[in-house]
């Protein structure tokens, strides 16, 4: 989208109900306050809307680290984070992932268990 092409780190519609019950969607907007203006100016060129809500949110992210893993399918790069508790958490990269199942014909939940698998 173009908001994401100017620097909003999500962005996603939420069906609604506004005032009076008519359905609706509700725009949501995840960026840096520097970011706020130009994201802000994309929005009512390209939406109809009259106002925009806005709310500051703090973000609590897990210490991590970025590997590359060997799988039957290819290479993954994965995300390994470190829980409050310690424990370990690996997530795969969707891209990788999908770009591997299609290459080599599988489902996709395939590839991202087999680099789960060789992440541990």
């Amino acid at each position: 989208s173009e908001l994401a092409r100017a620097g909003a780190r999500e962005v996603h519609w939420l069906p609604i109900f506004s005032k009076k019950g008519r359905p609706a969607y509700q725009l949501q907007v995840l960026c840096q306050p520097s970011e706020v203006p130009v994201l802000e100016s994309i929005i009512f060129a390209e939406a109809p809307t009259l106002g925009i809500r806005r709310i500051e949110c703090e973000r609590t992210v897990l210490a991590r680290e970025r590997a590359t893993v060997q799988t039957p399918f290819g290479p993954v790069t994965v995300k390994r984070a470190t829980l409050p508790d310690g424990k370990k958490r690996v997530k795969p990269e969707y891209e990788d992932c999908a770009a591997l199942a299609r290459t080599c014909g599988v489902p996709l939940h395939e590839v991202v268990e087999a680099a789960i698998l060789s992440a541990r």
